[in-house]
């Protein structure tokens, strides 16, 4: 019985020393797997992702945003939006890519942040590719904060204009 009241307590204080420091322990829904899938469950703000990209390193991470946007040509590409934080996430080694109509669904996503300096032309590219791009307007090489996904996970559809 004490073993019992022990291994409580102490479930209890890592829950709430999460808590505290902002994570809520929620599982991954269902949804519709592409490449490897989800293995990781405790998602990271993708806000504080972008503040210290450095700090992610290489170890794989678990993000969760909305769709905003998907590469309308072969869906190699997507944006993963969570509030006013966006990022860019392309597909581990071209492995697999999304529908081009899972703009507005959930999204989980897990990967590696990818920090790096496009060229203008690349920039460009990408830009011709979203919808209602204007590839005119990019400048000289463009520094990005991306991502790299090993598996994704789509969630419902959502209405992207409710956001």
């Amino acid at each position: 019985m004490r073993h019992a009241r022990l291994a409580c307590l102490l479930a209890l204080l890592v829950l709430v020393s999460g808590v505290a420091r902002g994570e809520t322990a929620q599982p991954v829904p269902a949804g519709q797997d592409f490449g490897d899938g989800i293995t990781l469950a405790q998602p990271i703000a993708l806000a504080d992702v972008l503040g210290e990209p450095d700090r992610y390193g290489t170890e794989p991470i678990l993000l969760r945003g909305r769709i905003s946007e998907v590469c309308q040509r072969k869906g190699c590409w997507t944006i993963l939006q969570d509030g006013k934080a966006s990022v860019r996430v392309r597909f581990q080694d071209y492995g697999f890519f999304l529908p081009a109509d899972c703009i507005g669904k959930e999204a989980w996503i897990q990967g590696t942040v990818k920090v790096q300096t496009l060229s203008e032309g690349q920039a460009r590219h990408y830009e011709s590719e979203t919808r209602g791009g204007d590839p005119s307007r990019i400048q000289g090489p463009q520094r990005e904060v991306g991502f790299v996904a090993s598996g994704v996970r789509l969630i419902g559809r959502q209405d992207a204009a409710a956001e």
